[in-house]
């Protein structure tokens, strides 16, 4: 969809080299070299410099080089159904692992009615956005942090994020409960890079809170082992209410109840910047939003 010129700075914006710039183009280095020279004098603006040792893309360059690839990954994507209309639908997306438990089952039974083939990858929320980046994923369920200015989104739901024990816990059978009394017991808290960990972690610094004042921590990468966990009262942790919505209602989990209220968090329905199927993204947030 953009003139050679574009696809080979882009190409030296992830090498960061002429040279190898070339060799993966199968062109020359001068050659490189002028199109680079001839792209920056059309637009006005400078792409490049030299840091020694090494080649630097320019703030304008970084966002010029990630248009492009949002670009390229739509172009790619609308050319395929164009060129074989026929073919079985199939549409591909991320999420992360609490969102897995109950958010995509629901989007999952939205697209059967429109799509043969499902493609659902459980990451985490970096993976997820480097998916979309990337085209690998179409768009992506994303409970963590992100950079809202390089990606389009709609919120799904605002979900409650509460402290949860095992309902003969002698925690919850006090009406209200501090932080002092959550780090009298075992933290079972998520891995590095899980989005729950995250809100978790900001959450606890709001309140002069470290991770470290619990007398153990045990790091689990599965929110259902989480739920074994709890049940087994082996301590206490945080988790969106909809993770354990039926141990909830059976009675066996409990709410802790903190004086200042529980987080709601944003759960997002993400996708790459001025997206073609925006449209699409959009109705099926609003219809996720009424389940």
């Amino acid at each position: 969809m953009l003139d050679a010129r574009y696809h080979t700075f882009y190409v030296l914006s992830q090498t960061k080299s002429y040279t190898q710039t070339a060799q993966q183009l199968f062109i020359t280095q001068p050659a490189v070299s002028q199109q680079i020279k001839g792209l920056e004098a059309e637009l006005g603006v400078q792409l490049v410099r030299y840091q020694r040792p090494q080649l630097a893309i320019t703030p304008a360059g970084v966002e010029l080089a990630a248009f492009i690839q949002r670009i390229q990954v739509q172009s790619d994507k609308l050319v395929g159904e164009l060129r074989h209309p026929q073919a079985p639908q199939q549409v591909t997306f991320s999420t992360t692992l609490s969102l897995s438990e109950f958010l995509a089952p629901q989007l999952i039974q939205r697209l059967q009615a429109t799509y043969r083939q499902i493609r659902c990858q459980v990451t985490n929320t970096q993976a997820a956005l480097t998916a979309i980046d990337e085209g690998t994923s179409d768009f992506a369920l994303i409970e963590g942090n992100f950079d809202k200015s390089r990606y389009d989104y709609e919120i799904v739901r605002q979900e409650p994020f509460v402290a949860v024990v095992a309902a003969d816990q002698p925690l919850a059978q006090q009406e209200t409960v501090d932080w002092a009394d959550l780090t009298t017991l075992p933290l079972i808290v998520r891995e590095e890079g899980s989005g729950s960990r995250e809100i978790l972690v900001n959450l606890a610094q709001a309140a002069n809170v470290t991770l470290a004042e619990f007398p153990q921590l045990l790091t689990v990468n599965n929110p259902a082992a989480i739920r074994q966990l709890l049940l087994r009262g082996v301590g206490v942790s945080f988790l969106y209410r909809s993770v354990v919505a039926d141990e909830l209602a059976a009675g066996t989990l409990k709410v802790l109840h903190l004086p200042a209220g529980h987080l709601r968090h944003d759960l997002d329905l993400v996708y790459a910047r001025d997206s073609f199927y925006a449209d699409d993204y959009r109705q099926w947030a609003k219809e996720l939003r009424g389940m």
